[in-house]
């Protein structure tokens, strides 16, 4: 009977694992999949009385959720910055991203969102940019870097996801 138990447990353990694998790739469809992990973890430690999952690990998961999202907003409004974009191809790149992702996501649902975000962080980027200089090289090179910088703030973002998915896993290991 205890092999049956302890079968159980694994297979959980597994289901667990790809429920918060799958939940941190969300962040690719502009579904908040930091806030997904962060609302699995609540939901186990509401479940299971706080334990393996307590407040604290919470605490952890919520900081972890806020600087994704800050490293999301950092990356996708100034890397373009950084490159030379001035203020408004910088805000045209954050609003095109976003805009891009809304549209696209309804179009074709999931892999629409990312492409609209990339697609929309470029042409907001370029509009931008060319509102202010009306010259085509420097804007389309302005909206490139702010592709770039979307693309970068995605990826970060799930590495902080991975992380947060880390920290769950370990405390709820089986027989740890």
């Amino acid at each position: 009977m205890e092999i049956l138990q302890a079968i159980g447990h694994w297979t959980w353990y597994l289901v667990w694992s790809v429920l918060l694998l799958a939940a941190s790739l969300l962040v690719y469809v502009g579904l908040g999949g930091t806030l997904v992990i962060l609302g699995l973890a609540t939901l186990h430690a509401v479940i299971t009385g706080f334990d393996p999952i307590g407040w604290r690990l919470l605490a952890i998961l919520l900081g972890l959720l806020l600087l994704g999202e800050a490293i999301d907003f950092i990356l996708s409004t100034f890397y373009a910055v950084g490159r030379g974009a001035s203020a408004p191809g910088a805000v045209g790149a954050y609003i095109g991203g976003f805009a891009g992702a809304l549209a696209l996501a309804g179009l074709m649902p999931i892999i629409g969102a990312v492409i609209g975000s990339f697609l929309g962080a470029f042409v907001g980027g370029v509009l931008g940019e060319w509102w202010r200089q009306r010259r085509v090289e420097p804007s389309l090179r302005i909206g490139t870097h702010a592709f770039y910088g979307r693309v970068l703030a995605m990826l970060a973002k799930h590495a902080v996801g991975l992380v947060m998915v880390f920290l769950i896993l370990r405390a709820t290991f089986p027989g740890a």
